[in-house]
């Protein structure tokens, strides 16, 4: 049960898998039967890879057409951020077209786009705030007055007075930050959703249409039809323009996630009991906030749930195959292991004071009395301080390096001599229990979930789907795509 419970707190679709595909045909592409990608057994057509793109990112490649144009006719932004974004991009990496390829960007003219369609969104919902002269006066006062007056309280003796700044010098940092404050999603939503509708924005489409009236609950649907899939009064949004839009940000993902599916569903039989199984263990441990759970991970009703497990057990598969965990591997590890042990500590702020802490220690009688009454005292981790400093049992693992090594080193009765020093303070550690180590038939369930923790990595998991691509003579039938995807395969094999 524990590795479906880390498993499921991964990113929901690390394979990227199953839950990305969809067999619903939303609008059918004039060329849809050309292929997409070819393998030796499988060929993904472009109307495959345009029902998975559209039913996930279909809205949002559109909006991102209209926005962009609606919102460029109404409003400036500065270009100067925009190029000055860009500079940082090509300093930053070294090889800028290998970042636009790994970006999904074929050009940079692309990545400028996206970053002028972000701020220009942003202009728009700035317009549609109103900040009053009040609430700048009260930023104002509640931030730089009073905190002036704070400083001076606390450094009665200073040699040079900090100056409060006059109201219209800071204006305008205050006015951006009233404003950040106020574009919450529910604002930007909505001042988006305004400005389309003043342009008329009409979507034809009846699929498309359904998901922007959950963007824009006053989007009244039409049941007109035409050989567009939305307009404006300015302008009409064809089928090949939004294909184009999804092909260029999520072709590459959507197309490998077909053939992936494709590929391992060839390789391995998940068996359809084992997956409700895992299911009904977390509705019993969860019980009535099983939904609640699954919805915290995207997964919204029973399908998507089976959908998700049966790709967290071809996930498991596709290691056991080729990184089996040996008995070696866990022999060793159970070799390596250490028992449970408690302790108490105590955290002070500076060495100095742990020091002196360990030299009363040094002089008491009843060391571990003494140790508990000085971490009352003294100890600043509130949590265990009232307890005496006590821990309780903890695993390897359980705490931040340093602290770990220095504890587990301690026999029972003893103290740490030096200072442990870690990123929370200085500790002092009082050793007082260690559990009886349990028998490797005993520990073997945990040992096995620890070694798929050690081997079972996400690189490993793009290196083997990347073989079973090269296998299966994979390719695009898109240079441009092809391209990127090549980068981004010797990045993997580079990180290995």
């Amino acid at each position: 049960m524990k590795k479906h419970f880390v498993a499921l707190a991964a990113v929901v679709c690390s394979l990227t898998l199953g839950a990305c595909s969809s067999d619903k045909e939303v609008v059918t592409l004039p060329n849809g039967n050309e292929n997409f990608i070819t393998t030796d057994g499988y060929n993904v057509t472009k109307q495959d890879v345009f029902n998975a793109m559209v039913e996930d990112y279909g809205l949002t490649a559109l909006l991102d057409l209209v926005d962009y144009d609606v919102l460029s006719a109404k409003y400036e932004i500065d270009n100067e951020e925009i190029d000055t974004a860009i500079d940082t991009y090509k300093t930053i990496y070294e090889d800028f077209d290998q970042f636009l390829k790994a970006q999904g960007f074929s050009s940079e003219e692309e990545l400028r786009i996206y970053l002028e369609t972000n701020l220009l969104r942003k202009a728009a919902v700035k317009a549609s705030i109103t900040l009053t002269e009040e609430e700048i006066q009260a930023y104002y006062e509640e931030n730089y007055v009073a905190t002036d007056e704070e400083e001076e309280t606390e450094e009665e003796e200073t040699e040079e007075e900090t100056e409060v700044p006059a109201l219209e010098d800071v204006r305008s940092t205050i006015e951006e930050k009233l404003y950040t404050s106020k574009m919450t999603n529910e604002v930007t939503t909505a001042a988006l959703a305004k400005e389309r509708a003043e342009v008329g924005f009409v979507i034809y489409n009846e699929f498309l249409q359904e998901q922007y009236k959950t963007v824009d609950t006053d989007y009244t649907a039409t049941k007109e039809t035409a050989d567009v899939l939305a307009k404006t009064d300015a302008k009409s949004y064809t089928l090949d323009e939004v294909y184009a839009s999804l092909e260029s940000a999520y072709g590459l993902s959507t197309g490998v996630s077909l053939v992936d599916q494709h590929i391992l569903e060839s390789k391995y039989k998940v068996d359809e009991k084992e997956v409700k199984a895992t299911i009904d263990e977390f509705k019993v441990a969860l019980g009535e906030n099983y939904y609640a759970y699954m919805k915290q991970y995207g997964l919204n009703d029973d399908q998507e749930i089976y959908d998700y497990f049966e790709l967290v057990k071809l996930q498991e598969m596709v290691f056991e195959a080729e990184y089996p965990i040996s008995e070696d591997k866990l022999k060793e590890l159970y070799e390596t292991s250490k028992p449970d042990i408690s302790a108490y500590h105590i955290l002070v702020e500076t060495e100095e004071e742990a020091k002196a802490l360990i030299t009363q220690l040094d002089a008491a009688e009843d060391k571990e009395e003494a140790f508990k009454e000085l971490a009352i005292e003294h100890s600043t981790d509130t949590g265990s301080a009232t307890n005496g400093g006590d821990l309780g049992a903890f695993s390897e693992g359980d705490m931040v390096a340093e602290f770990e090594e220095a504890a587990f080193a301690l026999e029972v009765g003893t103290y740490t001599a030096e200072p442990v020093e870690t990123q929370y303070g200085y500790h002092i550690i009082y050793k007082y229990d260690e559990a009886e180590k349990q028998s490797y038939e005993d520990m073997k369930e945990e040992l096995d979930y620890t070694a798929r923790q050690e081997e079972y990595t996400q690189t490993k998991l793009e290196l083997i789907l990347i073989k079973y691509r090269e296998e299966a003579n994979f390719k695009f039938t898109s240079e441009t795509l092809q391209d990127r995807y090549d980068t981004i395969v010797a990045s993997i094999v580079e990180s290995e």
